[in-house]
């Protein structure tokens, strides 16, 4: 099934609305809310390559515009799983995201099953870099490399635009397109900084990032609680999104290979010194890489989750 790539296998918990009024652990571990008097990703927009993204008060006017690349009737997403990775990028409201000023493009490659043709995902990236966005998520894998997917990677590395995916999440080999070296492939850890079991490791882990149980937005305006690389891979791209908006206000330049090594260069190490196949170059630093002398609490991992099957 080279054709295609997939979800992550995950089991998802529904949270009642009491618990959605508060900010999910790995935004208040990481310090993320004092980094929101200086920065909250305004003038940024993230693509969010998912199964698309429902209608929810906690993203009301973040979401600019939605596309179907899918074969799926429906324009909005039916499964859940896009909402959630949206809402750890960018929700407002009691249960903020990391960047809640920030915009979203809604590009759904996944159909309800979280299956999805390589081909979709290639013509959404090319969609994502020609409506000129800041930033790419994707939170889908394969075991198989797709050239038309490479090939539009490339194009958005060409154009400036970084792109960050979720490593995978069977323990094995880094899935595609993670594995292909023009993304920023992130895993996922625990509350204790330590690697998750299912966490795919390798050579091409750039860096790790809060992926166990991860409370975000979810269909019919609620909330759920999941783990995987899939949610590691958004708090990565909502710490770029802080990122890119500074840089931008900044007048600075804020290309793949400008994120990648403010990422590198500032997160704390971890696991093996310097570069491992476990936690890449170790756990994203918020606050250093906005130039804060905050201190991020040690550890770190990597992850993701392809699989195509709701446990």
């Amino acid at each position: 099934m080279s054709g295609y790539c997939h979800l992550p296998p995950y089991s998802v918990s529904f949270q009642p609305m009491g618990l959605s009024e508060c900010i999910d652990w790995g935004i208040a571990a990481y310090g993320i809310p004092p980094l929101w008097a200086n920065t909250r990703g305004v003038g940024v927009t993230v693509a969010v390559l998912d199964t698309g993204i429902a209608t929810h008060s906690a993203l009301v006017g973040t979401v600019i515009d939605h596309r179907n690349f899918t074969t799926d009737p429906e324009l909005q997403d039916t499964l859940g799983h896009g909402t959630h990775v949206a809402g750890i990028i960018a929700a407002h409201g009691p249960r903020s995201g990391i960047a809640p000023a920030c915009n979203l493009l809604s590009l759904k490659v996944l159909g309800h099953s979280g299956m999805g043709s390589n081909d979709a995902v290639a013509t959404a990236v090319r969609y994502a870099v020609d409506a000129k966005v800041d930033l790419i998520s994707m939170s889908l894998g394969s075991n198989y490399a797709d050239d038309h997917v490479h090939q539009a990677i490339c194009y958005a590395a060409q154009a400036g635009i970084p792109v960050v995916c979720a490593a995978g999440n069977d323990g094995g080999l880094v899935d595609f397109p993670a594995a292909f070296k023009e993304t920023i492939a992130v895993g996922a850890v625990d509350e204790t900084g330590v690697v998750c079991e299912f966490s795919s490791r390798g050579k091409e882990i750039v860096v790790a990032a809060p992926g166990h149980q991860i409370t975000s937005t979810w269909l019919a305006d609620g909330y759920a609680t999941i783990s995987g690389t899939s949610m590691a891979a958004p708090f990565v791209s909502g710490v770029l999104a802080l990122y890119i908006s500074q840089q931008k206000a900044q007048g600075l330049p804020h290309n793949p290979t400008v994120v990648t090594q403010a990422l590198i260069s500032t997160c704390t190490d971890v696991g093996a010194v310097g570069r491992d196949d476990v936690y890449g170059w170790g756990l994203v630093n918020p606050h250093g890489m906005m130039g804060s002398s905050v201190a991020v609490r040690a550890g770190g991992i990597t992850i993701f989750i392809p699989g195509g099957k709701i446990l």
